[in-house]
């Protein structure tokens, strides 16, 4: 069995951070609008060579925005493994598509495949 030693939240706030996070609050913009979006969409943009990026306030919004891009709606099946978070479910209701759970490995947690199959 492998062991994992992960920390999930260990904040690094140093004068330089303090200083932005205080002028995004002082701007009123701080969670979807203001110009450190702007700049880190264009920044992300050119780091991963591509034309447009546009940020969402947290995984539930991108995993939905996913699922409209890829066209997915009422009556379509959409495949999550059974360890998952409830983000993923709620997307896929929010589009009015089904949920089909697929049980996951135990050495990995990751989807199994040979399942799958079936």
């Amino acid at each position: 069995m492998v062991n994992f030693n992960i920390k999930l939240y260990e904040p690094i706030i140093g004068f330089q951070e303090k200083k932005l996070v205080k002028e995004c609050l002082d701007s009123s913009w701080i969670s979807s609008r203001g110009k450190y979006i702007q700049k880190f969409e264009e920044s992300f943009s050119k780091f991963i060579k591509i034309k447009h990026t546009i940020s969402v306030v947290n995984g539930t919004a991108a995993l939905h925005l996913s699922l409209l891009a890829l066209g997915i709606k009422e009556k379509d099946e959409v495949i999550i493994p059974t360890f998952t978070y409830i983000a993923p479910v709620n997307t896929i209701k929010y589009v009015g598509a089904k949920v089909k759970f697929i049980d996951s490995k135990l050495d990995s947690w990751q989807l199994d495949e040979n399942k799958l199959k079936k």
